[in-house]
């Protein structure tokens, strides 16, 4: 199975690098968003994989099939992973990893009143002796979408079924793109949308990704909640939002247990011109086993682009506070929980947005139209010492139960990245990082720097 899906992605970018030119632009990061109406016109000419597009199924123009799909290689290779401090029965692997993900889906449309959509994806590893990374790097065949909608009007619109979410900056609820399984959920979902707002009312449990064949689940965690954009079309944005969260396999300090969390949010943005900004800011609380839950996030980023200068330079900062526990007796837990995020430091080093704060200053240029090279220095330092530190799946990787430390440096991560977009449909994306170990890093473990590299080339139709 697994020589035979490697064999098939190299035929697959082989024959996407041939027809990738003839193709349209419309592609979201979530495929369900993709929008080829365009191709409902009869004079246009469709050409090479435009043909699977738009398949009409009816006497309607508004009745038709789509199929689309990805296919992305990944390699990897991580010197000292974790600093230095593996779990238990693993060993380093020298010569890095191969991973691959393919994707396709089939979306069908009735007379803009019924739609069908669905995907399925297939996820390996080559090259790694140790078990996959639970739920985010093999599922040998799965389905990761199917989903009804019904369309009630032009502004209010049902889907059921399974389905991803990516909502605002993706600092609680994403699709999860960087890993190589995306995140699915099994949910309820009512879209309301106006002139001046796009409005996702749902509720939802997490799709548990299993590395065999259709064998993925679900446990007993659900989120809920309503994230509203307001004046969509504006060159300045407002996110108002709140989420609702119940965890049973969630631990704090190494103390599991059932929590209710609430979380209320807003964020500031805009993404256009020469000056960018992000400003997100969340209050958490609700209770984990008898204590209350007093937590919160404030993150923000700011850029500005020379636009008219040549490569056109941009430098920009950003900086966030993500509370821990700041007392293990006052009955009261301020860890953040960011619920199912992005990796917002990047993939070199196990560090989620939880008791954690950093300043990022970054620089970029971009010497091609479509070519992006960013510098970016972190500088990540604990909010709290009475706390450890968390994966973005908030599993608690230090300090170890059996050890203790009162320091606050996480470290210095050096990063670049290089993101090449060679067609409308083939992406090249490079990542180095170093991350220069603090203090709280070497008194709970190894302590070793950390160096990683990953190239990703990835084809979407």
């Amino acid at each position: 199975m697994r020589i035979l899906s490697h064999r098939l992605l190299t035929l697959v970018i082989l024959l996407s690098a041939v027809y990738s030119w003839a193709q349209p632009s419309p592609i979201k990061m979530e495929r369900y968003n993709d929008d080829f109406s365009f191709l409902q016109n009869d004079t246009v000419v469709k050409k090479g994989l435009e043909k699977l597009k738009y398949i009409s199924t009816g006497s309607s123009k508004d009745s038709y099939i789509s199929f689309g799909g990805e296919v992305r290689g990944w390699y990897e290779l991580r010197k000292n992973p974790n600093f230095g401090d593996l779990p238990p029965g693993q060993v380093e692997v020298k010569n890095g990893t191969y991973q691959h993900r393919l994707m396709l889906h089939a979306d069908w449309n009735i007379n803009k009143k019924l739609r069908f959509f669905t995907q399925i994806n297939s996820t390996l590893e080559f090259g790694n002796p140790n078990p996959p990374i639970p739920e985010i790097i093999v599922d040998g065949l799965g389905v990761h979408q199917a989903f009804l909608e019904i369309q009630f009007s032009k502004n209010f619109a049902l889907r059921a079924g399974r389905q991803e979410y990516s909502f605002g900056n993706e600092l609680l609820i994403s699709s999860r793109e960087g890993p190589n399984n995306r995140q699915p959920f099994d949910g309820l979902t009512l879209l309301a949308n106006g002139d001046n707002h796009n409005t996702e009312f749902f509720v939802a449990t997490p799709v548990i990704i299993n590395p065999e064949l259709f064998d993925n689940t679900h446990i007993n965690e659900w989120m809920w909640g309503a994230y509203t954009e307001l004046k969509p079309k504006k060159e300045h944005r407002l996110d108002v939002y709140y989420l609702g969260f119940y965890s049973e396999r969630r631990a704090f300090n190494f103390i599991p247990g059932n929590q209710h969390r609430h979380s209320f949010g807003t964020r500031l943005w805009k993404h256009t011109g020469n000056w960018f900004y992000d400003a997100d800011f969340v209050y958490q609380t609700g209770n984990f086993n008898a204590q209350l839950i007093n937590a919160w996030n404030a993150t923000g980023e700011v850029r500005y682009v020379f636009q008219n200068a040549k490569w056109k330079p941009m430098v920009g900062l950003g900086a966030s506070y993500v509370s821990g526990d700041y007392n293990a007796n006052d009955n009261q837990l301020n860890t953040y929980d960011p619920m199912y995020p992005k990796p917002v430091y990047g993939l070199a080093m196990p560090q989620g947005p939880s008791n954690i704060s950093h300043i990022r200053p970054v620089f970029g240029l971009a010497p091609l139209p479509h070519l992006f090279i960013n510098f970016n220095w972190y500088w990540l330092t604990r909010a709290s010492n009475q706390d450890g530190t968390y994966t973005p799946s908030m599993i608690q990787v230090r300090p170890f139960p059996e050890m203790n430390s009162d320091k606050y440096i996480v470290g210095t991560q050096y990063s670049l990245d290089i993101f090449y977009t060679i067609n409308k449909n083939l992406m090249f994306i490079t990542f180095l990082s170093y991350v220069d170990p603090g203090a709280y890093i070497k008194e709970t473990g190894s302590g070793l720097p950390t160096f990683f590299w990953a190239s990703m080339l990835q084809f979407k139709f």
